[in-house]
């Protein structure tokens, strides 16, 4: 289901050449939501331990996240 996965875009009418597509989950796909799930838990877990992000007291914030949209938090700009 998510090997040898090929797709083009479509602007104004105009396709483009077919690509590989290398990454991502396929949209509409009844194991996406998963796959989605188990990839950022895990990045999620790294940022945690690696101690970079936004901390209250020992609560880690540095990420909020709802159904595919991710917000990566920090307590500077640096």
């Amino acid at each position: 289901m998510y090997t040898n996965n090929v797709a083009h875009m479509l602007l104004n009418g105009i396709a483009s050449r077919l690509g590989c597509v290398k990454n991502g989950v396929r949209q509409g796909g009844i194991i996406s939501p998963i796959v989605f799930c188990v990839y950022v838990n895990s990045l999620l877990l790294y940022l945690r331990n690696s101690g970079f992000g936004w901390y209250i007291g020992n609560f880690f914030v540095g990420a909020l996240t709802y159904t595919d949209d991710l917000a990566l938090l920090a307590p500077s700009a640096i």
